[in-house]
């Protein structure tokens, strides 16, 4: 029989000297396993502190450092805000008693470390890398206030990351302290929390809080609304998205034509910039040219459409620039379509090249087109309707906006919801920025509710995202909203 055969020791490839060596790294790795343990149970809480202190540690040295060593320099003072970061997130102070709360850590750890520091961290990085990328695609990297020092130290950055803290802090807190005060979870809960923490919007820089809000509380209305419809509880509506979208498109195109300090000032410059038009063309051919007033004054002649009166009727120029329309739409869709995927998912690309551009040329060609046409049927609906009665009334801009609704019938399925959610936003603050104009002055309840409206609006929101994801059987949100959830709240709360 083999020599082994009477032995306890499976047989090893490569002999006896084989396994002795085996034997002794096993051996080695071990001992080695055991003095890192007893090192991490001599340090005690003085490691745990030393975690905790690193990310302030790390926020003075990236505030301290010699910006003038390069790109370098600021990559390892990067790595270890991220690495420091990391640390509050796995430090483990106590374990998770409570029954009713699902986190791995205690409650407080769970709030403190993994609400207020890593969340103010993420949002940080987050704010301050955007602020970068903003600037490098727009050329205006390294000039005045645009520096590196300037994006990674800037007010701004560390105000948005300190209402990405304190919301998530306030949010796992209310929550844990209802569950104990209860003994129990329940959905209810969530939203409480939700809307209690949406007071940190206080602490974000105001020219944000608006903006911030309208999109937070039309998107969350967006998820309950199609998870009443998933559960059955109300009727599905053909064509929402289409009804919703028309709608959305009339206080934008009236606020365009007549009254442009009602839209945000850089997306009226883009719906210009799209459709070919100056804003002294538009003032020059509907508004008063003597005044600052919405309508002509007594006196005041009617003219024809100024921005194309080279050409000898609105319907060839029309056509014309619906041509040139795609190629400035294109222009506008090719980095949306492609920068996305060449970011996080260029696998996709290698594997299947051509497939990639064929499905992102389509769908490029199929966005130009609606574009075009959007800003197209403006034109029509505007051009025909004055040329015809002479006159410019605000009915005009009215039906412009609702015709260009139509042109979402063109894009992809999949997009017209997006594109539907985006514009909705921008239509509310175009409303908001009409009531205050025209009718605060004269109404004392809306002085004393406007300022708070962005606030309740954004505690509502939060609300509402925390209900949906409470309920077990409420599972349709939003890919977009649900990280971004994720990336705020964390996976457990």
């Amino acid at each position: 029989p083999p020599a082994h055969a009477a032995s306890s020791k499976p047989p090893i490839a490569g002999g006896k000297f084989q396994y002795r060596r085996t034997r002794r790294r096993l051996s080695a790795s071990g001992d080695r396993k055991n003095e890192m343990r007893e090192e991490a149970t001599q340090r005690g809480s003085k490691s745990k502190l030393y975690r905790i202190r690193t990310f302030p540690f790390a926020l003075g040295a990236l505030k301290s450092g010699d910006w003038k060593l390069g790109t370098r320099k600021l990559a390892e003072q990067l790595n270890k805000l991220r690495s420091s970061a990391r640390n509050l997130v796995t430090l483990n102070v106590e374990p998770n008693t409570c029954k009713c709360c699902p986190h791995k850590y205690s409650c407080v750890q769970n709030a403190v470390y993994k609400g207020l520091f890593r969340s103010f961290a993420a949002g940080f990085m987050f704010k301050a890398f955007l602020n970068l990328l903003s600037s490098l695609l727009t050329g205006k990297l390294g000039r005045k206030g645009r520096t590196l020092r300037d994006f990674f130290l800037s007010e701004d950055s560390l105000r948005f990351g300190q209402f990405i803290g304190v919301l998530s802090f306030l949010f796992k807190a209310t929550l844990c302290t209802l569950r104990r005060m209860a003994g129990r979870d329940d959905p209810k809960f969530h939203a409480a929390a939700g809307f209690v923490s949406g007071i940190a919007l206080l602490m974000d820089s105001p020219k944000r809080r608006t903006n911030i809000a309208l999109y937070c509380i039309v998107r969350a209305l967006a998820d309950f609304y199609n998870n009443l419809e998933a559960a059955k509880l109300i009727r599905t509506m053909p064509h929402g998205n289409l009804l919703a979208f028309s709608l959305a498109q009339v206080p934008i195109i009236w606020a365009m034509i007549k009254c442009p300090e009602l839209n945000e000032k850089g997306y009226n410059k883009w719906i210009l910039r799209m459709g070919n038009l100056t804003e002294r063309q538009l003032r020059s051919t509907v508004r008063s040219r003597i005044s600052d007033c919405m309508h002509r004054l007594p006196g005041e002649e009617w003219r024809p459409c100024e921005y194309h009166s080279h050409e000898s009727s609105c319907a060839k120029y029309t056509l014309v620039d619906f041509f040139h329309g795609l190629v400035r739409a294109g222009r506008i869709y090719l980095p949306v379509h492609l920068v996305p995927t060449l970011l996080f998912t260029p696998h996709k690309i290698a594997k299947e090249p051509l497939k990639f551009l064929r499905n992102k040329s389509m769908n490029i060609i199929r966005s130009a087109i609606f574009l075009s046409s959007y800003q197209t049927l403006v034109k029509i609906a505007h051009c025909g309707i004055r040329n015809a009665i002479h006159d410019d009334p605000s009915s005009i801009s009215i039906f412009a906006g609702l015709l260009s609704g139509v042109s979402l019938m063109v894009e992809h399925p999949k997009r017209r919801t997006e594109l539907t959610l985006y514009v909705l936003p921008r239509a509310l603050e175009a409303c908001l920025r009409y009531i205050r104009k025209f009718h605060r002055k004269n109404n004392t309840v809306l002085d004393k509710a406007l300022p708070a409206a962005p606030i309740i609006a954004f505690q509502t929101a939060i609300a509402v995202w925390m209900y949906i994801q409470a309920q077990k059987d409420w599972k349709k949100l939003n890919s977009l909203n649900k990280q971004g959830l994720q990336a705020v709240f964390g996976s457990r709360h």
